[in-house]
C-alpha cells in the first residue's frame, strides 16, 4: 500500500509533557559511550567543534557527527542510548529531564545517516519528544526502533514496540511493529510509504568493524559443546577491538548433554526439506523450548526465553527474539532473515546486555519434519567485546 506524504515533517515520540524552565541551553544531554574513527560535537550557538571520545559529555545546543567508517554511542540523562552510524549528523536540540527523574522534553534532528536507539524514562502519552527529520513524521510507543537516511529516503525499523506514521494526508496513523501488519517501512522522497515485508537492506551496520573481528560462531559453539559433554572448565578467547582477552573457567552443567554432539551445526545432517517447506503455509511461531545449553563470562545464566516466527507463505523470519539473564544484567537480541532448504539465513538486527549495545550471530536449520529448529548463536558488547555469552537450543512449534 503506498500513501502519500509531505516530504517535511517530523518523527514524535509519545512522552509526557512539562515545562521546560528558561537557562538551560548549556545543560548536559548526555555522555559519551563510545566513540569510533572521527566523532565531534559542533556547538550550535558558538560554532565551537570539540572532538568526542568516551565519557565526554554531549549538550542540548550540540551537533554530533560521524565521518567515513565512524561510529558513536551516547547515554543520554534519562538512560536512553543512541547509536550512531556513520556518516551521521543529529542536532540536540532539547533534552531536559525532570528533577524527580520522570519525564521531560526531546527535541533532535537527524540531519543526515542514521542511528537506533533504546528510549530511556522520558515517554508516555504525549508530543514532546520529537525527531525531527526532512521527509517524515513518526510517533513512537516502543522502545527499540531505527531509522536512516539514505539519498533522500527515510528508512524505518521496530526492533520492539510500534511506531506511529503520521501526517496531514492520513485520517490516521500508519502503525509499524507489534501493533502494525509490518515492522519495516521507507518514505521516499517525494512523500510516499512503502510497508516493507523485511528490513529495508539499506539500513547499514552498527557493529563493523568489532563484528568482522568477532570469533567464528560455530568454533566457539563447537568447544562450548566439547566441553560441556566432559564437564570440564571452557577456556574462551574472544577478540576485542584492540586485544584478546582469555576468559577462563566458565563452567557449564546440564544433566542431558546428548543432544549437544546432535546440534553442532557443523555435524548435522541436511534433511530433504524442500518439499516440506513448498507443503507449509501460514505463519508457525516456534516458542516451546526443548533444550538449551548456554554460557556467559558473566556468569550463571537464568530465564532464557526464545521466539523464531517463520513465514513459509514468503519463505521469510520476520521476527525472532533471545533472551536471558546473567550476572550483569539482561541479554536481549532481535534478528530475521530467510528460509531455503539448507536452513536459514539469519542477521541480528538489535541486541542488547543492560545498558550497552551489543551485536552478535546466529545460526539455525530446521529438523525432525520442521516441527523444530535447531541452532546456536553469539553475542558481544559492542562497547566491550569480551563481555560475551551464547550457546545451543532447541526450539519447537507451538
Amino acid at each position: 500500500m503506498i500513501f502519500k506524504m509531505k516530504p517535511c515533517i517530523f518523527i514524535f515520540v509519545a512522552i509526557a509533557s512539562f515545562y521546560i524552565p528558561a537557562g538551560l541551553s548549556q545543560e548536559q544531554a548526555g555522555k559519551t559511550l563510545l566513540a569510533k574513527g572521527k566523532v565531534v560535537a559542533l556547538s550550535l550557538d558558538t560554532s565551537q567543534v570539540r572532538s568526542l571520545k568516551r565519557r565526554t559529555p554531549v549538550f542540548k545546543i550540540d551537533q554530533v557527527s560521524t565521518s567515513d567508517a565512524s561510529q558513536a554511542q551516547l547515554k543520554m540523562v534519562d538512560g536512553a542510548l543512541l547509536a550512531l552510524k556513520e556518516n551521521t549528523a543529529l542536532n540536540i536540540e532539547e533534552y531536559f529531564l525532570n528533577n524527580n527523574g520522570q519525564g521531560g522534553s526531546v527535541v533532535m534532528e537527524l540531519v543526515s545517516g542514521g542511528l537506533r536507539t533504546i528510549t530511556g524514562t522520558i515517554k508516555g502519552n504525549s508530543n514532546n519528544y520529537k525527531l525531527k527529520t526532512p521527509v517524515g513524521s513518526i510517533g513512537i510507543r516502543g522502545t527499540h526502533y531505527e531509522v536512516e537516511l539514505v539519498n533522500g529516503e527515510l528508512f524505518m525499523a521496530v526492533w520492539d514496540g510500534s511506531i506511529e506514521i503520521s501526517g496531514s494526508l492520513f485520517s490516521e496513523p500508519i502503525v509499524l511493529g507489534n501493533e502494525g501488519s509490518h515492522a519495516y517501512a521507507k518514505i521516499s522522497n517525494t512523500g510516499e510509504i512503502n510497508r516493507l515485508l523485511k528490513p529495508p537492506v539499506e539500513l547499514s551496520s552498527l557493529s563493523g568493524q568489532a563484528n568482522e573481528q568477532s570469533e567464528d560462531v560455530s568454533e566457539k559453539i563447537a568447544d562450548l559443546a566439547d566441553s560441556v559433554a566432559k564437564e570440564s572448565s571452557l577456556d574462551i578467547t574472544v577478540q576485542s577491538n584492540e586485544q584478546t582477552v582469555i576468559v577462563e573457567n566458565i563452567k557449564k552443567a546440564i544433566d542431558e548433554t546428548s543432544f549437544i554432539n546432535e546440534e553442532a551445526l557443523d555435524s548435522l545432517a541436511i534433511e530433504n526439506t524442500e518439499n516440506l517447506i513448498a507443503e507449509r503455509t501460514g505463519v508457525i511461531e516456534y516458542t516451546d523450548l526443548e533444550n538449551f545449553s548456554l554460557t556467559s563470562t558473566e556468569g550463571n545464566i537464568s530465564d532464557f526465553e526464545i521466539k523464531i516466527n517463520v513465514d513459509f507463505d514468503n519463505g521469510t523470519v520476520p521476527l525472532g527474539q533471545i533472551s536471558f539473564n546473567d550476572n550483569a544484567g539482561e541479554w536481549f537480541a532481535t534478528f530475521n532473515g530467510l528460509i531455503n532448504s539448507q536452513g536459514m539465513e539469519l542477521g541480528v538486527n538489535y541486541a542488547s546486555h543492560g545498558q550497552n549495545l551489543a551485536a552478535g550471530d546466529i545460526q539455525a536449520q530446521f529438523s525432525d519434519q520442521l516441527s523444530k529448529i535447531r541452532g546456536s548463536f553469539e553475542l558481544y558488547e559492542i562497547e566491550n567485546a569480551a563481555q560475551r555469552a551464547g550457546g545451543l537450543f532447541v526450539v519447537k512449534e507451538k
